[in-house]
């Protein structure tokens, strides 16, 4: 799970991204899968932008277990 910290336009971005997803799909199951692989695109890109810039952005591993509610 990555924690992105983004300026006012990118949330904005991203938010209108995700209401277009939402609005796409009629099954709640399907939307979130959607969701999930738009998540995921997003996380791929960012790793390879700093793969090719590494001042750019920062990636740390956190490891602490998830925990299961």
């Amino acid at each position: 799970m990555a924690t992105m910290h983004l300026d006012a336009e990118s949330k904005a971005e991203l938010h209108a991204e995700a209401e277009k997803l939402i609005a796409r799909y009629e099954s709640p199951l399907e939307t979130v899968k959607a969701l999930m692989a738009y998540n995921c695109e997003l996380e791929t890109q960012i790793l390879a932008l700093a793969h090719r810039h590494p001042g750019l952005v920062a990636i740390t591993f956190d490891p602490t277990p998830p925990v299961l509610g």
